[in-house]
């Protein structure tokens, strides 16, 4: 079974006891008692139950608090714009630097969560970021608010490079769609909470308070994460044959099953473990440029939206002879509502990408969004009234999401475990790249001109 790549790791024990030392130590199964299994094989004996739902909560929670905290930046500076007089300029930077040590940072830990585990390093970044949005929540100025949305950039980029594995290692390959559900549900969740929140509470308790609530969901993503195992199929591919087992047998405890003491594992140790070489050799290579190129593309459209989005229906710009003008004006609560209805938008088209992804495949539904978009892009051009602008972003956010969806399901079923965290971090890191691209597109051009961006856009 062996290769130069790959070889079988067996747990200690395995070999009979000498008669001596039977007296005082209980004597192992030999080779022959043991019940070698593959770990899908253990998954269907122990079934899916409340060990998943755990799981997939903490992915939820993680996915949820993350997007919120990337969404809060398009509530919050039309606000601090009035508060701490921010330029033009000033906004740009804080918008691009965030995003930037999101794609930095994804690529970089994609590979050391690969190498080293997701566990830990999500332990790290999730503490890290709730210790970022207290710094954000109680700066005294626009430049240590602009330092702790760089600390967030980076471990919300980190967060998503070992969550998306998170959502798919933890059951039977057929609930892998599921997972990525869980996560793309979450996630848009996330971004129609945020608008929410600021509509109902904002005027009451002010957006130092609302960064504090916003970042909350952390707090019990952190405690499942400490209470909870790592990843089973991380820890057979990396060796760790005997944690393995202890984790299955945790998941097996929690859904009222019961493995044999005989039951051993199948493990390959990797020691090719988020190789960067294997990531872009001849197998994978197609799929890495491939979904690289699509995730920047839809990451583009996707981030411009998130802050164009506030600035169309705040600046009153349909029918407007000029350019709009940069000036301190908050969103009012009617902009508010309008935000939590468009963002909530995302949350119908992530469940309309995985029924359709279930039935049609991946490419299809994934070409007839994009060309959907394109023309909802395009309408941008004629502006008719403030209604129809709301309509065109609303279901702009609908299938830039369904797009972003299909591609979320494909990356980790494209991909094998040794590699996977890597190649999600090296995929996520050029979206992101896209996505700074479009949010400092939205900055540099809206106020000079809304069609030449839209033409970018489109």
């Amino acid at each position: 079974m062996a290769d130069d790549e790959t070889n079988l790791v067996r747990s200690k024990g395995e070999e009979d006891i000498p008669a001596q030392y039977g007296s005082t130590t209980t004597q192992q199964p030999s080779i022959e008692e043991f019940d070698e299994k593959e770990l899908n094989e253990i998954y269907e004996e122990i079934g899916f139950g409340p060990a998943q739902y755990l799981y997939w909560t903490l992915v939820g929670l993680v996915s949820y608090s993350d997007f919120a905290e990337l969404t809060l930046m398009a509530v919050l500076l039309p606000m601090l714009r009035c508060e701490w007089g921010l330029s033009s300029a000033f906004e740009t930077a804080i918008v691009l630097s965030m995003f930037a040590s999101y794609a930095i940072f994804a690529m970089l830990f994609g590979r050391v969560a690969d190498a080293y585990g997701r566990k830990s390093v999500l332990q790290w970044s999730i503490l890290s970021l709730l210790l970022a949005a207290v710094g954000g929540a109680l700066s005294p100025n626009k430049w240590v608010f602009f330092v702790t949305r760089l600390v967030t950039g980076a471990c919300v980029g980190i967060n998503l490079s070992c969550i998306a594995c998170y959502s798919t290692e933890f059951a039977e390959s057929k609930y892998r769609a599921y997972g990525i559900l869980n996560f793309a549900i979450s996630s848009s969740l996330g971004i129609a909470a945020v608008s929410g929140e600021a509509y109902l509470l904002i005027s009451l308790i002010g957006w130092r308070w609302l960064i504090i609530i916003v970042s909350l969901p952390a707090v019990p993503a952190l405690i499942l994460l400490l209470v909870l195992p790592e990843s089973p199929r991380y820890l057979c591919v990396s060796g760790q044959q005997e944690r393995a087992m202890q984790a299955v047998r945790f998941m097996a405890k929690l859904n009222g099953k019961t493995l044999k003491e005989n039951v051993r594992m199948i493990c390959y140790e990797r020691e090719d473990l988020g190789s960067y070489p294997i990531l872009l050799n001849q197998k994978n290579k197609k799929s890495t440029i491939g979904l690289s190129f699509m995730y920047f593309n839809n990451i583009f459209v996707d981030y411009g939206f998130l802050v164009l989005i506030p600035l169309l229906l705040s600046s009153n710009y349909c029918g407007t002879a000029t350019a709009p003008v940069h000036k301190c004006q908050p969103l009012t609560k009617d902009n508010l509502l309008e935000l939590t209805v468009a963002g909530s938008a995302a949350v119908f088209g992530a469940i309309a990408a995985f029924i359709f992804a279930q039935v049609s495949g991946r490419l299809k539904p994934l070409r007839v969004s994009s060309a959907i978009l394109v023309v909802a892009v395009a309408s941008l051009f004629i502006c008719i009234n403030h209604i129809v602008i709301f309509v065109t972003v609303t279901t702009i956010k609908f299938f830039d999401t369904f797009a972003n969806v299909i591609i979320w399901i494909m990356m980790p079923e494209s991909f094998p475990t040794n590699i996977r965290s890597t190649a999600i971090g090296f995929i996520n890191g050029w979206g992101k790249i896209g996505g700074v691209f479009g949010t400092g597109s939205v900055y540099l051009l809206f106020y000079i001109s809304p069609h030449l961006l839209f033409g970018l856009f489109f």
